[in-house]
């Protein structure tokens, strides 16, 4: 036979069970909004980090024209240095030099910041 005893200890059970329910699904809820922001926010910075790859790769290509500019400029002083023949000294023999090497410019690890 059920004792009145019996029935109070259940019914301090389920009033346990219902107040933990209570608090679990407010804890679920709570979660899933902080899941929903972090998610939003991930959103917001892969966006960014994509626009700064964008920018990356426009300041290696502004910076390669830059050096081929400054290579080509550099070989027309050069070429403008030397004596042309209506210069009024002679011009000295000069041994041959070796081929300048191609210009080495930067290659895409060593402008890689990311």
């Amino acid at each position: 036979m059920i004792t009145l005893e019996q029935i109070r200890l259940l019914e301090n059970k389920i009033t346990r069970a219902i107040e933990l329910i209570r608090v679990l699904k407010e804890e679920n809820s709570t979660l899933r909004k902080g899941l929903e922001s972090a998610q939003k926010r991930m959103k917001e910075l892969e966006l960014l980090v994509e626009g700064f790859k964008t920018d990356q790769r426009e300041i290696e290509s502004v910076i390669v024209r830059t050096l081929q500019h400054l290579d080509e400029l550099e070989e027309a002083a050069s070429a403008s240095k030397k004596p042309d023949s209506n210069s009024k000294r002679p011009a000295q023999e000069e041994p041959p030099r070796p081929a300048d090497p191609p210009p080495a410019g930067p290659t895409k690890e060593e402008l890689d910041i990311f």
